[in-house]
């Protein structure tokens, strides 16, 4: 009962969609062990709200993603720089062409997931 419960939950909760380029990705949920490529076969990584809160958007099936292509790194700069703070810089360590947002749709161009470094 509570786990369609939270299915449903999660899926209205997902139509919201995202609220602006930037998604936090510091971590990802998931069926996977959340390292890049460790699934490359396996459903299109998902931004979804984290659960118990669903105020930060993470990553479901992050082993999904692979290594940033040499042509997406530019695009992968970009989208995790928005996140930037004075102390901390978010690197691409990932990209996925069918990436999908929380709406379930495709992402446009793909997306990536970042990791937070010391900004040095």
């Amino acid at each position: 009962m509570f786990k369609g419960s939270l299915r449903s939950l999660l899926v209205a909760v997902a139509v919201v969609g995202l609220a602006s380029g930037c998604t936090s990705t510091k971590s990802g949920i998931g069926t996977d062990n959340g390292r890049v490529g460790s699934n490359p076969d396996g459903l299109s990584p998902q931004a979804v709200y984290e659960p118990p809160t669903f105020k930060r958007i993470v990553w479901w099936n992050v082993g999904s993603f692979e290594s940033v292509p040499e042509s997406m790194e530019a695009a992968g700069r970009e989208f995790c720089g928005c996140q930037d703070t004075d102390s901390t810089k978010h690197v691409a360590i990932g990209y996925h062409p069918l990436a999908r947002g929380t709406d379930g749709l495709p992402i446009k161009g793909g997306g990536f997931l970042c990791v937070a470094t010391a900004n040095r």
